[in-house]
Formats: structure tokens, C-alpha cells, sequence
């Protein structure tokens, strides 16, 4: 773009350092090259020689002597010059070196499971001192940030081993995303390479640009072993039902044994059975069928025992919590046909819903019988739109679930409602959306931890539509369109005098799937679309929600949210709210009072023993009383038990695919003698180049002031002024 013809540089020494161990801080060079057009150049002196010479040799009236007059002319010339160059505003093009010093990362796993295995003594004493002198040495050597991972990354503070769960996929992501294009030496893992949260290390690991050296905790001679590695049940079932209990059994070097697996309700044998165990690396679902013969709960204790040389029984019983109800929920799903978003919302739903299924023109049942009505791409042209309306208009306070798809009719529907007005967009195709969650969001609570996982969401199909709001709505989701967050509603809650809830897209199934594929559970998709039911499935003219988790684990608090509304249909928390926490197994009971917030109430219950919970709510708002009823169970968490002996073949795995190495814990002073040996670990200069005005350039305003200056003061010595 410039052709060259004027350079100026500044520069600062330049400075190289190869030291490995990065103690020193980041030091930096910076030029500034000027590249000015010849034109531009011309033109500037040319004006400047113009002013020079109307001054000094058309201008009769200054008499100076012949060296002083080339001296003012020539100071004239440069600062009329330079102002008419500044006037074409130029571009300079500034470089910056900089040298950033390596970084060494230390991760520590923190999970309980570290020190549940048999040589737990050592983990919980002298492994403690040899660490901590491990890291006084690298923080004295290197540049080191440090990490403490388990249930969630964070930074370091005290390693106590306390965290129930290890996800060490979500570790590897964190640290990648965290230290993009940046100079990191090493990562040190510590860990016993047991995950079970998140998905395997290893293929997280293939790309990870940095080099891990991995320290396996733990133990790593493998025992015999028997363990119930999954339990899979529904946490309340309809009195009279047969429900499924399904325990998965895993053995490790018990070829050819036999073991015994039971079933006890309150200390009485339910069924048992015996289990042949072929190989030394076996896994079984073995299915128990129940009886919910009697209202309340039932307390079933799973145990799967028969071999005497276990080193380990922690993980050989269970303890799970089934509540029976004598009271169900009627569902009313009306499809324009068979679709798998139905299946996803299905499987949310528990023995406590009864859900009936009615597709395209098939005739429909009577509104007035179901608890919540559900359309998927209806009203549509393959559905009887005048009946259809005219059971909503029968059952005004009838709560509705619309998902808007490619099969909806944009006029019928805004005929069966008033919150949204949805025209056809500027093209008749299906776009995807992805969400992305509103913090704002006030209907009910929803957990912010789940953000980033819905921000991965697949998109969802939705026609092209103009979507106009009518009337107050609340949006747990927002709909994002290549990449721009464009605010529209994906998911939203209005109330008026009807509870409904729109979803603006189809194939949320994949969702329910993805989710599983990242962290093997559904928690996040179950925990947003049963929340969402349940609230339509209030009554409109309660007043009142409370929002308590189905399951609480015994180490993590029990946290309930509530909600009061007024007439007005308005948030308040003038009254106040208490609430009656009763363990259903021991009968002890616990009093609280919740705490008032902005718009709604919160109360921590702290850590409760394992076992069921009832909870009584009560306010009185005026003449009116409030009395909500719940459930919730608190289990005992181990599923940090349910594998003790490290996986050193993973940990050699991780290391391998990351051109690290693998160590033990008593290993650490060669590591340490290795990172100092380790020519990757080394400083690395950066250059950039920038273009700027230079206008901008505080010298430039120095120079003019100087060549003025000289200027006025030798017209002054010499009698002009």
C-alpha cells in the first residue's frame, strides 16, 4: 500500500534470554517504522517550501543575514511541512516484541477415591508433606498456576480429598480453552485416573497442544472385587403399580465364582439371586420387578456379597428410596404424528404420570380429564383445528404446551392464543437455533451451572417466523441464529389466565442424547423440562411454587426456592414463609423459616442424613392460607467407591498421546529434575505489528512545538518580534 521512502525507528534494546526456568518477568521491544507515499511527501514540502518562501524572501520588511534567513526557512519549511503531512493523516506501522515465560500447570485430582484405597494411610500423611514441599520447590523454580479438580475445576486452596465425584474430561477442556495460544511448559496431572463424570480422558487428550505428565495416585495393584455399579429406579411410583429396579453388577478376577445378589424392603428379604460370574471382567444388568402394595415409602437396601477375599466392601451395597403415591397426573400429547421429542419428554415424566397419545386426525378425548395438554406441531392441517379449539375454549384453565415446528399453522395457532402473534418469515425453510440460557429468567429456578452445557446444545429446526410478543412472558431460553444472540424466545412461560409455555423448535430429543454423550447422565435436559411441567401443572390460583430437587446427595446442602404470588398474579415476600422437614425413616422432624430475597425466598437446610424427606410449606397471605406438600430423598453418594484401583493404563494413555511422561507418587523428585532438564520448557518471543495514525504519536506534537519554538526564539534575539 506505502512505498518507502522515509524511516524513522525507535526501538528499545532488545533483549533475548534463554533460561529455561522462567523467573524472570515478560520483557518487551516496540518500532515504529513511518511509511509515507512520495506524493504525500511531495506535497507536504512543497507547501512548506511555499510558506517559507512568502515569509522570508517575498517579505521585504525581514532583513536577516543570509545563514540566519537559511536557518528560518529551513525551520518554517519543516514545521509547515510536517502540519500539512499530518493533514493527509498517515499511517505508522508500530512492532512489539515481547518474551512470555513458560508455565507450568498443576492439577490434583481432589476425589475421595484417592484415599479409600488400601494404602489410604500414606495419601492422607506423608504423601501430604512430600506434595507440599513438591510445590514450594516448583513455585521457587518455574511460573506455576495451580489446580484443585473433582466435581469442578477450581483454583487451589486445600487438598483435603473431599470431592464425590471426578470428571477429568472437563479438566482437560477447561485448561485448553483457558490456555489458548498460550506459552505453557508442562501439565502436571495428578491423579488416580478413576473418572466417572464427563467422558474419557483419552479423547480429549489426542489434541490437547500441551505436554502432560501424569503422577498416578492410588493404588494400582488390582484386588478381587465385587461391586453394584448402577442402580436405575423410579423415585416415585402410583400405589398398586409394578415398578423395575435394575442393578448392574460388576466383577474383577472372580472367574468361575459365584456370587449372591439381594433385595431387602426395611430388613425383609424381597428376592435374591445368584449370579455365575464367567470371566475376570464381568458386568451384568440383572432386573427385579416390585410391588407398591402400600402408600408411604419404601426403604430397599441391595447388596451383592459371597466372596471372602474382598479388600474392599464399600461398593458392594446400595441404599435407594421409592415413595408411593396415591395420586397421578393425566398428560394429553396431541401430535401432528409420531415424533422422538415426545419420547424425550416422556422419559422425564415418572410412575406419578400417566400420559395418552393422540395423533393427527384421530378424535379427540375429552380436555376436561387430563391435568396438562401438550401440542407438537399442532394446530397443523392434519389435525381438526375446530375441535381442538373447542376443547381449550371448554377448559380455559387448561395449561398448554405449544412446540412451534415445521408442520404448525402460524394463523390457527395465534387464534388459540394471545401471548404471541407468529407470521411466516422472509423465506419458507427451517433455520437452526441453538439456546442460550436467560439469566434473567424469574418464573422458577433454574441451576446457572447449566449454561455452558446449553450453549452446546445442537440447534433445533424452526421455520423462519416474525414473532411479535403480545403480552408479559417470561424466556428461560433465547434463541441464537449463526452465531448472534437475537434475544426471541426458544423456550417461554406466560400465564394468561391460562399457564402455557411455548418451545420454538423441534428435535429437542437430541439434546437428551448429547447431553449423555458429554456427561453420561440427563440431568440438566430432565432438570429444565420436569421443572417446566411442573409448573404448568400448578394451579393457576395457588400462589404459590416450591422448588426442591427430587434427590439431594448427603454431601452437597439441601437447597429449597419458593415463590408467593398475589391475586395480581404479582411475586411478593411480605408473609412469612416456614417449612416442617421430616425424615420419614427415624420420624425426627426440622423446623425453618425461609429467607426473603428480592422475589422469591430460599431456604438452606444444610447436610441431612440419608434417607426420605417430607416438607409441609405454610404461609398466610391475608385472609388466604398457603399449604404446599413435598418429597425429596437424600442419598449416601459413592459412587467414588465403586472403583479403587487406579487406572495406571489410562494415566500412561493420557501421557503418551500429550508426548508426556508417567509417574508415581514417589516419583516427584525426578520429576522435578525432568521439568529442569526439559528444553521445551523455555521462553517465547512474540512479535506484532500494528498500523496507527500518526497523528496519534505524542512525539510528533514535540517536534512541532520544538521546531516552533527555535523558530519565534531566534526571530526574537534578532529584533522581529
Amino acid at each position: 500500500m506505502f512505498s518507502s521512502v522515509m524511516g524513522i525507528c525507535f526501538a528499545k534494546k532488545s533483549v533475548e534470554n534463554h533460561n529455561k526456568i522462567p523467573i524472570f518477568a515478560p520483557l518487551s521491544e516496540q518500532s515504529v517504522n513511518i511509511g509515507i507515499p512520495i506524493w504525500m511527501l511531495a506535497l507536504s514540502l512543497l507547501a512548506g517550501l511555499a510558506a517559507a518562501t512568502l515569509l522570508y524572501f517575498r517579505n521585504k520588511k525581514q532583513h536577516y543575514g543570509k545563514a540566519l534567513t537559511i536557518i528560518l526557512f529551513a525551520l518554517r519549511t519543516l514545521m509547515v511541512g510536517l502540519v500539512v503531512l499530518l493533514l493527509f493523516n498517515p499511517l505508522i506501522r508500530q512492532k512489539f516484541s515481547s518474551v512470555e515465560t513458560p508455565t507450568i500447570i498443576l492439577a490434583h485430582d481432589n476425589s475421595s477415591s484417592v484415599v479409600l484405597c488400601k494404602d489410604s494411610a500414606f495419601y492422607k500423611n506423608e504423601y501430604q508433606t512430600q506434595f507440599e514441599q513438591f510445590r514450594k520447590d516448583l513455585n521457587a523454580d518455574f511460573q506455576v498456576d495451580e489446580y484443585l479438580f473433582g466435581e469442578e475445576v477450581r483454583d487451589f486452596e486445600q487438598l483435603d480429598f473431599s470431592d464425590q465425584l471426578t470428571d477429568l474430561s472437563s479438566l482437560i477442556k477447561t485448561l485448553d480453552r483457558r490456555y489458548y495460544k498460550r506459552n505453557v511448559g508442562a501439565v502436571l496431572l495428578f491423579s488416580d485416573g478413576i473418572y466417572n463424570r464427563g467422558f474419557e480422558p483419552e479423547l480429549v487428550a489426542e489434541n490437547f497442544p500441551f505436554p502432560i505428565h501424569t503422577v498416578v495416585l492410588g493404588d494400582t495393584v488390582s484386588y478381587p472385587d465385587l461391586a453394584i455399579r448402577n442402580v436405575h429406579y423410579n423415585k416415585v411410583v402410583s400405589l398398586g403399580a409394578i415398578f423395575p429396579v435394575r442393578v448392574t453388577v460388576a466383577a474383577r478376577d472372580l472367574a468361575g465364582r459365584k456370587a449372591q445378589l439381594t433385595l431387602k424392603e426395611s430388613g425383609r428379604l424381597i428376592e435374591k439371586r445368584d449370579i455365575e460370574i464367567p470371566s475376570n471382567r464381568f458386568s451384568k444388568e440383572v432386573d427385579f420387578m416390585l410391588d407398591a402394595t402400600k402408600k408411604g415409602v419404601m426403604a430397599i437396601d441391595i447388596e451383592v456379597s459371597g466372596i471372602a477375599e474382598e479388600e474392599q466392601l464399600l461398593n458392594n451395597v446400595r441404599h435407594i428410596y421409592v415413595e408411593v403415591l396415591d395420586q397421578k397426573y393425566k398428560l394429553l400429547c396431541v401430535a401432528a404424528s409420531p415424533h422422538p421429542d415426545l419420547g424425550a419428554l416422556r422419559s422425564v415424566l415418572n410412575d406419578n404420570y400417566e400420559v395418552d397419545f393422540c395423533f393427527g386426525k384421530e378424535t379427540l378425548p375429552d380436555f376436561a380429564n387430563y391435568d396438562l395438554v401438550i401440542l407438537h406441531q399442532v394446530p397443523s392441517g392434519r389435525t381438526d383445528f375446530n375441535a381442538l379449539k373447542a376443547q381449550l375454549d371448554k377448559n380455559v384453565k387448561l395449561p398448554v404446551l405449544f412446540i412451534v415446528g415445521k408442520d404448525t399453522e402460524r394463523d390457527m395457532l395465534n387464534k388459540m392464543q394471545g401471548v404471541f402473534a407468529l407470521h411466516s418469515g422472509a423465506t419458507n425453510t427451517l433455520m437452526d437455533v441453538k439456546a442460550h440460557q436467560n439469566t434473567a429468567f424469574s418464573t422458577f429456578t433454574f441451576d446457572a451451572k447449566s449454561e455452558q452445557l446449553i450453549a452446546k446444545y445442537p440447534p433445533l429446526a424452526l421455520p423462519h417466523l416474525e414473532i411479535n410478543a403480545l403480552k408479559s412472558h417470561d424466556d428461560l431460553l433465547l434463541q441464537e441464529v449463526m452465531g448472534i444472540k437475537s434475544g426471541l424466545p426458544l423456550l417461554s412461560f406466560a400465564n394468561d389466565g391460562r399457564k402455557m409455555a411455548f418451545l420454538f423448535g423441534t428435535n429437542i430429543w437430541r439434546w437428551r442424547l448429547y447431553e449423555y454423550y458429554q456427561n453420561k447422565n440427563h440431568d440438566v435436559f430432565d432438570e429444565m423440562f420436569s421443572k417446566s411441567l411442573k409448573y404448568l401443572l400448578l394451579s393457576a390460583n395457588d400462589g404459590s411454587a416450591i422448588y426442591a430437587k427430587e434427590t439431594y446427595y448427603s454431601n452437597e446442602p439441601v437447597i429449597i426456592t419458593a415463590e408467593l404470588r398475589n391475586p395480581n398474579n404479582e411475586l411478593v415476600t411480605d408473609p412469612d414463609l416456614t417449612i416442617q422437614i421430616e425424615n420419614k425413616l427415624t420420624g425426627e422432624t426440622y423446623d425453618y423459616t425461609f429467607s426473603k430475597r428480592d422475589h422469591d425466598y430460599e431456604l438452606n437446610a444444610g447436610l441431612l442424613p440419608e434417607g426420605l424427606y417430607t416438607y409441609k410449606v405454610q404461609a398466610q397471605m391475608g385472609e388466604r392460607k398457603i399449604n404446599v406438600n413435598g418429597t425429596f430423598s437424600v442419598v449416601a453418594i459413592g459412587i467414588e467407591a465403586q472403583q479403587l484401583t487406579a487406572d495406571i493404563d489410562r494415566m500412561r494413555t493420557v501421557a503418551r498421546l500429550t508426548n508426556g511422561n508417567c509417574y508415581t507418587a514417589r516419583e516427584l523428585q525426578q520429576l522435578f529434575a525432568d521439568l529442569h532438564n526439559d528444553s521445551r520448557i523455555t521462553s517465547v518471543e512474540h512479535h506484532e505489528s500494528r498500523f496507527e495514525d500518526l497523528i496519534h504519536s505524542k512525539w510528533i506534537f514535540f517536534v512541532l512545538i520544538g521546531l516552533a519554538a527555535v523558530e519565534w526564539l531566534l526571530r526574537k534575539m534578532f529584533g522581529s518580534y
